[in-house]
């Protein structure tokens, strides 16, 4: 019985690890998206004379 529960916890642990790590790189991803992107559009905003 304790055997059980200690794997489920594991378990539940190991995937709550991993979808913060998920959340992390996705987040991660959006900044540096937007750090790229960012520059681009302000510089052909600046182009047209806006």
């Amino acid at each position: 019985m304790r055997t059980g529960l200690l794997i489920i916890m594991m378990m539940f642990f190991a995937g709550l690890a991993l979808d913060i790590a998920s959340l992390t790189a996705a987040l991660v991803a959006v900044i540096l998206a937007d750090r790229a992107v960012y520059p681009l559009i302000s510089g052909l905003a600046e182009g047209r004379g806006a």
